[in-house]
């Protein structure tokens, strides 16, 4: 039976690129629940996980289009360093913000110049292709309060936890205002993905 446009599900997984883990749930006490349908986790999971069940497990693999997307030379900008004076800035720092439409995003810090500052708007993991190992713990309908905030109940003390990677992130604009040097792993529910 397919899980349907935004039921509730809940997931424990192992994430990883290049036989590297780069983020899992397996050893938590709670999985990563989502709202499906929403965007909330990379659109290549969510199509392969959509015909499993409660219980189900499989080992799956998400091409770089369908994860964090490809890598995007046009992404990469040229900013003056005074918009940035408010951060401590080092190169490789990853600075978190939002879409246009409101979304996570990460930039990284890629060069600093005497008056510029090189920022890669492209996900750190864009272009790599990335395994996941999941198990489905449960699927439920939505409360009229989650349909309303589109948001699983158990995130909603987490709702501006932003962050993951799992989720779509790969948008290229983003407003600079936050510092989070984590990429992965901090998404809410205290896993990866969700936003």
């Amino acid at each position: 039976m397919a899980i349907k446009q935004d039921q509730i599900v809940a997931i424990k997984y192992s994430a990883s690129i290049n036989s590297e883990v780069i983020d899992n749930n397996i050893e938590d006490d709670a999985p990563l629940f989502f709202m499906y349908g929403r965007g909330q986790m990379m659109p290549g999971l969510e199509t392969r996980i959509a015909d499993m069940n409660i219980g189900d497990s499989s080992d799956l693999e998400i091409p770089a289009d369908e994860a964090y997307g490809e890598h995007n030379p046009e992404a990469i900008q040229t900013v003056p360093k005074e918009h940035l004076a408010h951060l401590e800035l080092h190169e490789g720092l990853v600075l978190q913000g939002q879409g246009e439409n409101g979304e996570p995003v990460m930039v990284v810090v890629k060069e600093i110049n005497d008056d510029t500052v090189v920022m890669d708007h492209n996900h750190p993991m864009a272009g790599q292709d990335v395994s996941f190992s999941v198990t489905i713990q449960d699927i439920r309908d939505p409360s009229e309060e989650e349909l309303t905030m589109g948001i699983a109940a158990e995130n909603q003390h987490h709702h501006h936890e932003e962050g993951g990677c799992c989720g779509g992130g790969h948008d290229d604009s983003a407003d600079h205002s936050s510092n989070n040097e984590g990429g992965c792993g901090s998404g809410q529910g205290g896993g990866c993905g969700c936003h």
